[in-house]
């Protein structure tokens, strides 16, 4: 049984105009499980007041077959069964976690494990390919591992969309007491199969006809079905899981009944036969006897329980408030509740565990004792929790989150910040700018541990699916203390979550620059409350030479470093002046949206443009604009002889475009030009008294530079082949998508020699040493004579590297070129021999570039590799934290290199 919260990792970021206009977060109200009476009114009752882990087992196996919704798990009063990468399964004591026996592979059909069941005292396994429809059902005796049964079953492979009617959603495998409830077929007619649990013998069989959408769930003695039927019903029927017959249904009032489609639906039941019913945003409880104990509106706090009650899942919170709402759907606080549903009163109550709800589903329940699977990456586990009794819960005193920073803290960043605390009662408050456009400063007490190691748990699982999943800035990160960058559809912002002692905190800002400078200062406030005298742990790995600049949208365009400034560009459309040897901001200017090309700097000028249509040409000293045109442009832009060139297309989505020529100093517009075919804006070469463009129709073009005006042009491919340009000296280098490659004559265009590669090509030539260097798109490298064309060698280094660009660097006889194979290689530029070969794990990223006496290359799990480049060895290797998505630039000691973290880094080139 798996009922898997979504995960929201991120935190709603606020400008000041929308904190005002938007509702704060729901005040979480800590509740306790079923109300009893006491005899004795003058003793206070014993109550649940924590889960505590009792045991734990790994639990890494994966789930095998998608759509047939299978658990690598399965829990009841008898066993506890585990799933392992090898197939076997290995089955626990519930009581203590003890290995009682392994059910090994079969070796005559040996296949992994792709579901987990135990039906009574049957344990049932299926095994089978994961993107097979054909599976095998295994029955074991549960108590001796015996093999009992074997037979293979087909289901359908497709996966109904959620809007599909006639189709159903749920597990496709479901175990009772006595039964397997196989669905065969998803989509109309429904066709389910009852299988005998002892013998695996079919007992009945029926197909459901309606148009109707179904989910499903399995208690110890039925199965139940949850529909929306034709007319908008939703219906909720108990189904003898033997006779396949319909016992009971119920007819539901939910309020989320459109006309078209009916409201997304999920079931949740466990083996005692509680059963939690969803439609939309509407909640519904039910009994073991099928009677409707409230409806998610009607939850409240129970006080008081003196009884075991099981769990019927885990969330983030569904407990209800004093004022009697069911709170769901938050991702605040932090831990996961394990709620139970009162028989008597219907009323929802639960209490936290040591994990993250985004990370937790309940595998079942035991007598008294819960177990919970937990997905944190690289320990995923199953755990055995019990409930400890007490006289009350212990009331753990919270921080005020206004109190952990003042408006003096803010300063650091900027002055006038005012606090507002959220309305509700919540822990969490807002620090508001003085100014509508500037940045909130949003910060969240996620969680107040009974214990530190309880919160040091809660933290290092969260913190481990940060990593796993997002962008982290490791030139912060220390223990307890580690910021990262989220990238969502409304927004890119930057987050701290710190832990010290047993509080965790969350502060988040669409500023990273407010994230980097006040999370120190809010971490050194709660070690002042809760670690007096502690100093703050050292950051890890220790801080080498350089620096690193936190912008607020992931930098995907090349630094510029010239005159001792780096000037880049990130995704939020801001264009930057920082310090070359500090990393100081020397101005920033904001273009109003994403920067998405490559930015250029010449003549004292910086220009840039964006994607809604503003060009903009600006002051390296100042950063003020000197002319700004609005003109929608592709591609890079280039700068010759006192013009800009750049495509644009009208309208945007436009398969031709049109090469224009600005004057550079003012932005007047020159000419255009607009070649017949499809164009993918290539980027022009300037060569004598000629422009030259490539494009993707197969043909390259010579243009007047004054009055863009066609003087000639050159057929150097298919009419769909892409045709790009190098110029080299006074030979201009031209290779087309069929494998074409051309040696041009820069000033007059006379074609000086062709040669043809085997594979289709997308990337430029590298040219050095009297010798071209071509790679073809399956990652092979081509080395030809530059003065004649003539093959010298070719180097195979193919792969399944996904979205694969050549490109190679030329230094001191060796040419160092990453292929498919997510290898670096270095290779004699004379024989094409191997040197050295470093992995690069997911591939390569950026790069390579011979610099500074070292190779450098970043690979795509962000690691950025400087390497000797005679041997390969690993000089030096850095986490960027996500992806190095721009070249490295080396430049007066440093590299410098944007991140998709949002970072700019400049690192030492000579060590630290």
């Amino acid at each position: 049984m798996r009922d898997r919260t979504e995960a929201r990792q991120g935190r709603e970021v606020l400008t000041a105009r929308g904190y005002r206009s938007a509702a704060a977060l729901l005040v979480v109200i800590l509740a306790t499980c079923s109300a009893g009476a006491v005899d004795d009114a003058a003793r206070r009752p014993r109550v649940p007041v924590e889960w505590r882990a009792s045991w734990s087992v790994p639990a890494d196996a994966e789930y095998g077959v998608e759509f047939l919704g299978a658990p690598g798990h399965a829990v009841s009063a008898r066993a506890v069964t585990v799933a392992t990468r090898q197939g076997t399964v290995r089955v626990h004591d519930p009581r203590t976690g003890a290995l009682q026996r392994t059910i090994p592979t079969d070796p005559a059909r040996p296949a992994p494990v792709t579901g987990v069941w135990i039906a009574g005292d049957t344990l049932v396994v299926a095994r089978g390919e994961p993107d097979g429809a054909e599976q095998t059902l295994y029955g074991h005796d549960l108590a001796t591992g015996a093999p009992l049964w074997r037979r293979t079953i087909t289901t359908h492979l497709r996966q109904p969309r959620l809007d599909d009617t006639g189709s159903y959603h749920g597990p496709r495998i479901m175990a009772t007491e006595r039964s397997i409830v196989v669905f065969e077929q998803p989509d109309e007619p429904l066709g389910i199969r009852a299988l005998d649990a002892r013998t695996g013998t079919t007992t009945a069989k029926v197909t459901y006809p309606r148009g109707c959408r179904l989910t499903g769930a399995a208690t110890a003695r039925s199965v139940r079905l949850l529909s929306y039927c034709q007319g908008n019903e939703l219906r909720l029927a108990s189904i003898d899981p033997r006779t396949l017959r319909q016992v009971t249904t119920h007819l539901l009032p939910s309020s989320a009944s459109p006309k078209d489609g009916g409201p997304p639906i999920g079931l949740t039941a466990n083996a005692e036969g509680y059963v939690r019913a969803r439609a939309g945003q509407d909640d519904f409880f039910f009994g073991p006897d099928g009677r409707l104990l409230s409806t998610g509106s009607q939850a409240a706090k129970v006080t008081a329980p003196d009884r075991w009650n099981p769990p019927l899942y885990a969330g983030s919170f569904t407990v209800a408030n004093d004022q009697g709402r069911t709170l769901q759907d938050s991702a605040w606080p932090l831990p996961a509740y394990l709620i139970s549903v009162d028989p008597g009163t219907g009323r929802l109550g639960g209490l936290p565990i040591d994990l993250p709800a985004h990370l937790v589903s309940l595998a079942g329940t035991s007598q008294d004792m819960a177990f919970v699977f937990s997905d944190v990456p690289g320990d995923e586990r199953l755990t055995a929790y019990r409930p400890i009794y007490g006289t009350a819960r212990p009331t753990i005193a919270w921080p005020a989150a206004c109190g952990l920073l003042t408006g003096r803290d803010l300063a650091t960043f900027a002055d006038g910040y005012h606090a507002a605390p959220a309305t509700d009662g919540a822990a969490k408050c807002d620090w508001i700018p003085p100014a509508d456009d500037g940045a909130v400063v949003s910060l969240s007490v996620e969680w107040v541990s009974p214990s530190d190691a309880s919160a040091r748990k809660l933290y290092a699982a969260e913190t481990a699916a940060i990593k796993e999943t997002g962008a982290i800035d490791p030139t912060t990160e220390a223990p307890g203390f580690l910021t990262y960058t989220v990238n969502e559809t409304n927004g890119f912002y930057g987050a701290t979550i710190i832990n010290v002692g047993p509080v965790i905190v969350r502060l988040t800002s669409s500023s990273r620059q407010a994230v980097r400078l006040v999370s120190p200062l809010l971490r050194d406030r709660l070690l002042a409350r809760y670690e007096p005298g502690a100093r703050a742990p050292a950051l890890a790995p220790v801080r080498e030479r350089g620096w690193s600049f936190p912008t607020d949208a992931a930098v995907r365009t090349e630094p510029v470093v010239t005159g001792g400034v780096v000037y880049a560009a990130s995704g939020d459309g801001t264009v930057s002046a920082l310090d070359a040897a500090t990393g100081a901001v020397r101005w920033r200017y904001r273009t109003g949206a994403s920067v998405v090309d490559g930015h250029v700097v010449a003549h004292g000028t910086v220009y840039a443009a964006n994607s809604t249509g503003g060009l903009v040409a600006l002051d390296t000293a100042t950063g003020r604009p000197r002319w700004s045109q609005k003109i929608t442009v592709f591609g890079d832009l280039v700068v010759a002889a006192g013009r800009l060139y750049l495509w644009t297309r009208d309208p945007t989505w436009s398969s031709k475009a049109e090469l224009v020529a600005l004057d550079a100093a003012s932005g007047k517009r020159l000419w255009s030009f607009e070649p017949a075919g499809d164009m993918l804006t290539p980027e022009p070469v300037l060569a004598g008294d000629v422009v030259l463009t490539g494009s993707d129709h197969g043909v390259m073009y010579a243009l007047d530079p004054a009055t863009g005006t066609e003087k000639r042009r050159h057929r150097l491919g298919a009419e769909h082949d892409r045709v790009l340009l190098l110029r080299a000296g006074g030979t201009v280098y031209a290779t087309s998508g069929n494998g074409d490659v051309n040696a041009l004559d820069a000033v007059s265009g006379e074609l000086r020699w062709r040669s043809r590669i085997a594979g289709a090509i997308s990337s430029r030539p590298t040219v050095a040493g009297g010798t071209v260097y071509v790679g073809d798109d399956e990652g092979t490298t081509y080395a030809l004579e530059a003065a004649t064309g003539t093959p010298l060698w070719d180097f195979q280094a193919r792969g399944d590297q996904p979205l694969f660009e050549w490109s190679a660097a030329v230094a001191d006889g060796l040419v160092y070129t990453a292929g498919r194979d997510r290898t670096l290689y270095a290779l004699d530029t004379t024989t094409g021999e191997t040197r050295w070969r470093l992995p690069l794990p997911g591939g390569r990223d950026a790069g390579p570039v011979a610099a500074a006496g070292s190779v450098h290359v970043s690979d795509r799990e962000g690691t950025l590799h400087a390497l000797d480049p005679a041997t390969g060895t690993v000089r030096s290797r850095f986490r960027t934290g996500g992806t190095a998505v721009t070249g490295p630039v080396v430049k007066d000691g440093f590299l410098y290199i944007g991140s998709s973290t949002g970072n700019i880094y400049a690192r030492p080139t000579a060590g630290p």
